[in-house]
């Protein structure tokens, strides 16, 4: 930089003596001012070039410091895709279990002197066949919290109108409407059990007690596994 200085002075100098010389004028005091403006105009370049340097240092440190957040945002991303596959693959074992199911028959059923199991066996559907339709028994496949509903018509007037949910041969939930009304009558519940693997879940229809379906499917049981234990 200080050669390139001294080199502009000197032609700056050898221009001025050659005009000085030809015109037979003595400028020194132009001449002066001219290395001054140079003078001025280099420290000005050489604060711009600081200021130049010192931004593409910044800019080279915000760009490493954007590349470990990318890097740190990629690892993250793979960690997050690894746990998704993880709950995909946790998801394609779990067992799939959901069942609904109408009474399939046209009529009343009842009254008898003792409970009757009932079959729904008009499936809707039956994910994973845990459901027979043909005995009316649903099978735990897994450990879990298990979700049943039913409902139940009934039509004779006479007759009254009751069914229950049964786990393992113990009743857990019951409807019932005593007799002397003269139109469609219904009756629904349902509970949440906890089932081990081979218990078994089925309705009845109490004793005494009618029940009645038709091709509009009035009498229905339905069943799903909410989670695995």
């Amino acid at each position: 930089m200080k050669v390139s200085v001294a080199l502009l002075l000197l032609c700056c100098l050898s221009i001025t003596d050659g005009q000085d010389f030809a015109d037979g004028k003595n400028n020194q005091p132009n001449i002066w001012t001219e290395v001054r403006d140079v003078r001025d105009m280099v420290v000005e370049l050489k604060v711009k070039l600081d200021m130049v340097i010192k931004e593409n240092a910044n800019m080279a440190q915000q760009i490493q410091e954007l590349k470990k957040e990318n890097a740190g945002i990629t690892e993250q991303m793979k960690i997050t895709e690894n746990q998704l596959e993880a709950i995909k693959r946790e998801n394609a074992e779990q067992a799939k279990v959901a069942f609904s199911a109408d009474l399939g028959m046209r009529g009343d059923l009842g009254p008898q002197s003792t409970e009757i199991t009932l079959t729904f066996n008009n499936i809707f559907t039956n994910i994973g066949n845990n459901y027979n339709p043909a005995t009316g028994l649903f099978t735990a496949p897994v450990k879990g919290a298990y979700y049943f509903r039913f409902t139940v018509c009934g039509v004779q007037s006479k007759q009254s109108l009751g069914a229950s949910l049964h786990k393992n041969g113990q009743k857990i939930v019951s409807v019932g409407q005593w007799r002397n009304h003269d139109q469609h009558r219904y009756g629904s519940n349902g509970a949440v059990l906890q089932l081990e693997v081979g218990d078994v879940v089925c309705m009845k229809l109490l004793p005494g007690y009618t029940i009645y379906d038709s091709p509009d499917n009035l009498s229905t049981f339905s069943g799903f596994l909410i989670f695995p234990l």
